[in-house]
């Protein structure tokens, strides 16, 4: 016999593959999948929403106070 790991590896019995192996996996990874996108959006998306949201309110309050648009340098033009 010969004194190489990979030698002693080919006399082993390797069993046959389940029948459902494909489905485990396809639901393991699309359970991992789902829940990372959804960190994703509650850390990105949402705060992201958040920062444009309130930016939009302080605009309507300075409006509703001032009665200006703000300075038209930093106005988009659209």
């Amino acid at each position: 016999m010969s004194d190489d790991p990979f030698e002693s590896l080919t006399q082993l019995a390797v069993p046959p593959v389940p029948d459902n192996f494909d489905r485990e996996v396809h639901q393991r990874v699309n359970r991992l999948l789902v829940l990372e996108y959804l960190v994703e959006l509650a850390t990105k998306g949402l705060w992201f929403a958040t920062v444009h949201f309130a930016r939009a309110a302080w605009s309507l309050v300075v409006f509703t106070v001032s009665g200006k648009l703000g300075d038209p340098r930093t106005r988009r033009n659209r």
